[in-house]
């Protein structure tokens, strides 16, 4: 704890000297951009409500989803980018949330053995570089993260790195094209978060965490170019390709893939709050190490989403699954899809979500996987709030098969100036059929103090 109180003092001190020289530059400038109508209207309907006091009020542009997600979003967050907001900004850079936890985690192994019991403190950042440029929008996001395991870094309690990339370019009214890329680094210990499924109470975005771990290292890098052409002021042609690099490192070896998903989506606005689309993607799966025969995934669907009201929205797309997995013969025919909902109350929200398909996990599977999160975030005060979730993920199909479960519950007091007291609880159970997954039951306790100006009061 020694060390702990050492870099909080080193952390205030800090933000205190950045604080005082950002009263002497400059305003903030606010990056209040609004994408092209097609990208989703998310950032158009938060631009204004995350950064002003009191309960948010309902968006005024509705905002459904659609197929293919070409909008940048806050690291970490459901929410669209709508530029940088606080004190500790200087042009185009700024640091948007610090996070400064004490961690608990206790793991017993389904082996059997002596239980496994971690102390350690965590420090997390989100460090922006934001810029406008003609029609254009470029955003970077790094969120360092480091570990401090009894007293010292340790290669064992190596924290996680994310790098988040998106670039919006506004071609023409009609046409628009983003550039996204998350590059990431998750070693053994990856789930210290105070929330595993992500909702925004303003866009009704939802997006679900991967949660199962894996004995060693994993490194994956996403590249994806989304072209929008709106053909008329309803109609809009998306063609997205996808490019994955995956890189797990374990004691059984290491497994490395390059994955290409190709997807070609038509949605046709039904009204100013409803979409309904077709979405086609192709998939070539090509194992590295260990070398294999080439997956091909093919995939057609339906999609739908709608804003009900102010304060419902639902999306969900189904269709039908080709699937060839690398090494094995044969094409397994399949249903596939997902369905979210997010519904706002005056005391809370309820998120739910659903995909059932074949995508890049850091195991080698020939199934599809199912995973389902639900959570429950109740607004006890306007700064307390307290949430609760439950999830589950599976192969589908009979034993052996690789199960993971979680159950969370989570607090959240804010106070003056952006920051926030924080707490969860998270148990975890996990039973692989492989040994490139872990396999036991884990507890993990976390508390500690969050800054994040931007963080709109309504959560």
């Amino acid at each position: 704890m020694r060390t702990m109180m050492q870099l909080a003092a080193y952390l205030s001190l800090a933000a205190a000297l950045a604080l005082a020289a950002s009263a002497t530059v400059r305003a903030q400038e606010e990056s209040s951009s609004q994408p092209v109508e097609q990208q989703q209207q998310a950032a158009s309907a938060t631009s204004s409500s995350e950064q002003r006091p009191g309960n948010v009020a309902p968006p005024v542009t509705p905002t459904p989803a659609y197929p293919v997600d070409a909008t940048p979003r806050v690291a970490g967050k459901a929410g669209p980018w709508i530029g940088a907001a606080g004190p500790l900004q200087y042009g185009p850079f700024s640091i948007r949330s610090v996070e400064l936890f004490g961690v608990y985690d206790q793991f017993y192994a389904s082996a059997g053995g002596p239980e496994s019991i971690s102390q350690l403190e965590l420090i997390r950042t989100n460090i922006v570089f934001d810029k406008l440029f003609w029609r254009s929008h470029f955003i970077l996001q790094y969120t360092p993260e480091l570990i401090v395991f009894n007293g010292h870094t340790s290669a064992t309690a190596d924290g996680n790195n994310v790098v988040n990339l998106g670039a919006t370019f506004d071609i023409s009214p009609r046409f628009a094209v983003t550039l996204k890329d998350a590059f990431g680094v998750a070693h053994t210990r990856q789930a210290f978060s105070d929330a595993l499924l992500l909702s925004d109470r303003e866009t009704g975005g939802v997006v679900q965490n991967y949660f199962l771990e894996n004995t060693g290292t994993h490194l994956e890098n996403t590249f994806s170019a989304i072209f929008n052409y709106k053909v008329n002021p309803r109609l809009l042609v998306t063609v997205a390709p996808t490019y994955i690099y995956g890189d797990t490192h374990n004691p059984q070896g290491n497994y490395k893939v390059n994955d290409s998903n190709n997807s070609f989506g038509l949605t046709y606005a039904l009204s100013p709050r409803s979409n309904i689309g077709v979405l086609q993607t192709v998939e070539f799966l090509v194992p590295v190490m260990p070398a294999t025969t080439t997956g091909f995934f093919r995939t057609t669907g339906l999609f739908y989403s709608e804003q009900l009201s102010p304060t419902w929205w639902v999306t969900g797309r189904i269709g039908v699954e080709g699937a060839r997995y690398p090494g094995f013969n044969g094409t397994n025919w399949s249903v596939a899809g997902a369905v979210t909902m997010l519904k706002k109350f005056s005391t809370g929200d309820l998120a739910f979500a659903y995909t059932r398909g074949s995508t890049v996990t850091n195991f080698i599977t020939n199934r599809q996987t199912e995973n389902a999160d639900i959570s429950y975030g109740f607004v006890v005060s306007h700064r307390f709030k307290w949430t609760n979730g439950l999830g589950y993920y599976r192969e589908v199909g009979g034993n052996p098969r690789i199960i993971g479960k979680y159950a969370l519950s989570s607090v959240q007091y804010r106070l003056a100036g952006g920051f926030s007291l924080v707490g969860s609880y998270t148990r975890r159970y996990q039973s692989s059929s492989t040994p490139q997954l872990i396999s036991g039951d884990r507890n993990t306790f976390l508390a500690g103090i969050r800054w994040e100006p931007a963080a709109a009061v309504g959560y």
